[in-house]
């Protein structure tokens, strides 16, 4: 997502941002960068258009960058978002051009509950969690507790289609806390790569679940996707 300056307005002296067209198509940011990427990577979703919908589940809202990306660039992609903070809601429609059609809802609830609601609904084939404390008061700021506990991840896997996959978004500036999220994941979800940019060591992207790519496959997909999507971000890959 980047703001459009009509050329006009480039050098004026004050400007009001709320009233600039927002591009969706753009992601500048590394770490949802590589959120946005990593299911192509592992093959849980194709670029190509074969006719079939895929359903992609998003837990934590935010601004709505990565979400507004895929239902922009995707049409094929059938997008629910899981917030819990209807402020955080509000502030992506009115001030981050998020959009709501028979592609892509937003709902206001806990991620877990919402997914032990639906258990019996058709299953995603990507669930990215972005949860994050909203401020420094443990050692890992995403995920939250919530999302680190083995009943609860468990409920998530369960919400995957055979070959779906999460992608899940971790800050934390403990390399221990990182293993410690990373093992759990895998103890649960089973396969799982990390990726960090080569300029900011502390958002991670953690995408796990039981693909078949091994690292040199993935590490290939990936580039080729940055570059189709315009990424300029360096990303380390484990």
């Amino acid at each position: 997502m980047a703001l459009e300056i009509p050329p006009e307005k480039q050098n004026a002296a004050k400007l009001d941002t709320s009233l600039l067209p927002l591009n969706h198509s753009k992601i500048l940011i590394p770490y949802i960068q590589a959120m946005a990427a990593a299911p192509f990577a592992l093959e849980a979703i194709q670029l190509e258009k074969n006719g079939k919908i895929w359903n992609i589940l998003e837990i934590g809202l935010g601004t709505g960058i990565l979400n507004s990306f895929l239902h922009n660039i995707f049409s094929s992609m059938n997008i629910t978002a899981i917030e819990l903070e209807r402020g955080m809601y509000e502030i992506a429609k009115k001030y981050f051009g998020l959009i709501e059609d028979n592609y892509q809802r937003v709902i206001i609830e806990d991620g877990i509950q919402y997914l032990q609601r639906i258990s019996n609904e058709p299953k995603y084939d990507v669930i990215f969690i972005d949860a994050c404390y909203d401020r420094i008061i443990a050692d890992v700021i995403c995920p939250v507790e919530t999302f680190m506990l083995e009943q609860n991840l468990k409920i998530v896997k369960k919400a995957l289609t055979k070959n779906g996959i999460i992608v899940l978004s971790v800050l934390t500036f403990d390399e221990k806390e990182l293993r410690k999220v990373e093992k759990r994941y895998r103890d649960v979800f089973g396969n799982c790569r990390l990726i960090t940019d080569s300029l900011n060591l502390v958002n991670h992207v953690l995408a796990c679940g039981e693909y078949r790519t091994n690292k040199t496959e993935f590490v290939r997909k990936l580039k080729e996707i940055y570059k189709k999507f315009g990424f300029d971000s360096q990303p380390n890959i484990e």
